[in-house]
């Protein structure tokens, strides 16, 4: 299967054009806080960056939305990657904490673009490759993505660390000039790309037409939320939506417990976490490759309730693990483990996405889904460092497995009514 979706035209270069600008993200979003946090010494100054990029990149998630669903999405990915290029520039006149405010700007910038090329690249790979290749296409995509994380998160500290800011945005600039490249010319749709709606989807008024073939007038702020219409009308996506948001609050929680765990329950240091957040990355590229063949044979709500389950699963044995051992090497071998099912998961709910969503309104509602990953991440990201400074620590590890283990079993409802 993984040769199979590899040979349609486009595909390859979606998938490294993306997973470029992704490294570039990901470079900017280790490198600019550091920057901060050297210049300020302060924590709380540096997690404005944080906040600025989580919240912009939620608000702007409706209005790129519908800028993938009107535009040349070929054309949208590469301007967009031109875009941040661009964007990165004013960062070389940033010498002392007078200057932080150009740093805020271009955090603001960057997340605001990146809310439009990340949808746009699942909504696009659904147009290249036949009904059964979505989900392997999926995959590739969160593949690369993972790979742009590893390699872009560690780069982006060594080149600020290296050549100071100026180096950093020499970098950067290359790494989005080169997806601009890559993503700017457009490729052909397949005829058997698209994917028909359900037929017991309550299509909203935008997508009506008159006696005469046409499409009716509607306002920008219709065509805007229609998007979140569908998604409301839709069984399946609005399960799908809840699934999401309870996953990714278990997820933030994760980020901020997972190094508290380290420290407090295995006795470890910065090594230690380092070497356990690189494995799960691994151990998730690893898996991703390994399961191409198998994702685009089992239906995507068996795939997302058993990859989110066996998550949730693996968390709760970790976190119990350390009355019985804390002995390390066992560790890097659930921690390689746990690295796969959120990978999975992803592509799941990204072929589910384009199972349930007229085609005319794909970028509508892979956006929302974007948004909503991002916000309560952020949402279980805080909660994570307000109930792991305190003795509720112990409680907050299981409540997040179980939150895992709450999204699984919502998934085994995603089915739609008649279908197995």
């Amino acid at each position: 299967m993984t040769a199979g979706t590899w040979r349609y035209p486009g595909v390859v270069r979606l998938v490294s054009g993306g997973a470029v600008a992704e490294t570039a993200d990901w470079m900017l979003l280790v490198a600019l806080p550091l920057f901060v946090l050297g210049v300020t010494g302060s924590p709380l100054i540096t997690s404005i960056v944080f906040v600025l990029q989580a919240v912009l990149s939620v608000a702007a998630a409706p209005l790129a939305g519908l800028l993938i669903d009107h535009a040349d999405p070929w054309h949208l990915m590469g301007g967009t990657a031109a875009a941040q290029a661009v964007a990165v520039l004013p960062l070389i006149f940033v010498d002392t904490v007078d200057d932080l405010w150009i740093v805020y700007l271009v955090a603001i910038v960057q997340s605001v673009l990146g809310a439009i090329i990340e949808p746009a690249r699942p909504s696009v790979a659904a147009a290249l490759v036949p009904p059964a290749h979505v989900a392997p296409v999926n995959q590739l995509l969160g593949v690369g993505s993972g790979l742009a994380r590893l390699v872009g998160a560690p780069i982006g500290g060594l080149v600020l660390g290296l050549g100071g800011v100026d180096a950093l945005v020499v970098a950067t600039v290359a790494a989005y000039a080169v997806a601009c490249a890559a993503l700017f010319t457009r490729a052909p749709k397949r005829r058997d790309a698209a994917t028909p709606p359900p037929a017991d989807l309550a299509i909203p008024h935008t997508m009506e037409r008159d006696a005469a073939g046409a499409p009716p007038r509607t306002t920008f702020f219709a065509e805007l939320g229609s998007g979140l219409a569908i998604v409301a009308a839709d069984r399946v996506l609005r399960r799908l939506m809840m699934v999401a948001m309870l996953m990714s609050l278990a997820q933030g929680l994760f980020t901020i417990l997972f190094v508290l765990f380290v420290q407090r329950s295995l006795g470890g240091g910065d090594t230690e976490v380092g070497i356990l957040r690189g494995i799960q990355a691994v151990g998730a590229l690893i898996a991703g490759l390994g399961l191409m063949g198998v994702v685009g044979r089992v239906a995507p709500w068996r795939l997302a309730a058993a990859s989110i389950l066996g998550f949730g699963v693996l968390t709760l044995a970790i976190w119990n693990l350390p009355a019985l051992t804390t002995w390390f090497p066992v560790y890097v071998v659930l921690f390689a483990l746990v690295g796969a099912p959120g990978l999975v998961a992803m592509t799941a709910m990204l072929t589910i996405v384009d199972r349930e969503t007229p085609a005319s309104h794909r970028g509508r509602v892979t956006s929302l889904l974007f948004a909503a990953l991002t916000a309560l991440q952020a949402v279980g990201t805080l909660l994570g460092g307000f109930v792991g400074s305190g003795p509720a620590f112990t409680a907050s590890l299981q409540v997040q497995g179980a939150l895992y283990l709450a999204a699984g079993l919502l998934a085994l409802t995603m089915v739609r009514r008649g279908s197995r």
